[in-house]
């Protein structure tokens, strides 16, 4: 979807929810400057989509931002003019990389093992698959083939698991700084909005 089909969704209503094949980031970028919270994410496979829930923030410094994204889209159709400054900062953080943190943060806050399982899932399948034949050739093997793949699957989840929580931070910091390279011409909202 193109910016000019994303951004109608976000009008006002009090829930968006959105289905879209490629750039998930590009429309939290959006959402977010249109001042709406990602709510739910989900990435499907075959056909990839990715699925995401937004609930609109009340807040007044959401509504600012909504305010001037919507300025700026209407005068120049750069509804990230406040959020990426022009010339962007030089360790400045682009809308959609701070969109895809968005998305990492909202993961591990939410639906921390969701993918881990899933992993953990399409593995332990694969290795029964592989058990089941191996068990004409060699029983012993065939018992200890799922009982490796488990125990390695089971650390490989444990390490993702504090990888991930130890990044957090680091994404959350990163959200911060693209909070704090956001330029209003004022401290008020444009003028009718």
């Amino acid at each position: 979807m193109k910016d000019h089909e994303i951004i109608p969704s976000f009008a006002g209503q009090e829930h968006v929810s959105l289905t879209v094949g490629h750039a998930p980031a590009r429309v939290v970028a959006i959402a977010h400057e249109y001042g709406y919270a990602l709510d739910d994410y989900l990435m499907t496979v075959r056909p990839v989509r990715y699925r995401m829930r937004f609930v609109r923030d009340d807040s007044e410094e959401a509504r600012r931002r909504a305010a001037w994204a919507d300025y700026h889209y209407r005068a120049s159709g750069a509804w990230w003019a406040s959020c990426w400054p022009t010339p962007p900062p030089a360790s400045g953080v682009s809308p959609d990389d701070a969109a895809a943190y968005r998305i990492a943060v909202h993961q591990q806050r939410h639906h921390p093992w969701r993918q881990l399982l899933l992993a953990f899932g399409v593995l332990m399948s694969l290795t029964l698959i592989g058990a089941w034949a191996l068990a004409k050739v060699s029983a012993p093997a065939a018992v200890l083939l799922p009982l490796v793949a488990a125990g390695l699957g089971g650390w490989l989840m444990t390490w993702s698991r504090r990888k991930a929580r130890a990044a957090l931070p680091a994404h959350v910091a990163r959200l911060e700084q693209f909070e704090r390279q956001r330029v209003h011409p004022s401290d008020e909202r444009p003028e009718g909005r």
